[in-house]
């Protein structure tokens, strides 16, 4: 049986992919702290499981441009999965509607 939050982390992976499906997802940490520094994202979901190194990365890019950051329990391979990629360590989103959907399901 899933307890309540692995099915809260399971139908956030469902809604990644279907921001991915959707095109409206940004993939991997390089590309999502471009578009941090853009202002094109202004969600960031990273996995709490990554190195220390890469979560530094990503919660220093987000809290200097001021974009929401949360961690989900997935593991990177995890998160790959959802999108169809290998193990990521984070994905950001631009689209409020997927923004909404997702913060809704945090």
């Amino acid at each position: 049986m899933i307890d309540g939050e692995n099915r809260k982390t399971a139908k956030l992976l469902s809604l990644i992919g279907l921001a991915r499906k959707a095109g409206k997802l940004t993939i991997g940490t390089e590309t999502v702290c471009d578009g941090v520094r853009s202002g094109s994202i202004k969600l960031v979901i990273a996995s709490e499981k990554s190195s220390d190194n890469t979560k530094k990365r990503i919660s220093n890019c987000t809290a200097y441009y001021g974009v929401r950051i949360e961690y989900t329990g997935a593991t990177p391979d995890e998160l790959g999965t959802a999108i169809g990629k290998g193990a990521t360590a984070c994905v950001g989103i631009g689209d409020e509607n997927f923004i909404k959907l997702i913060a809704g399901n945090l």
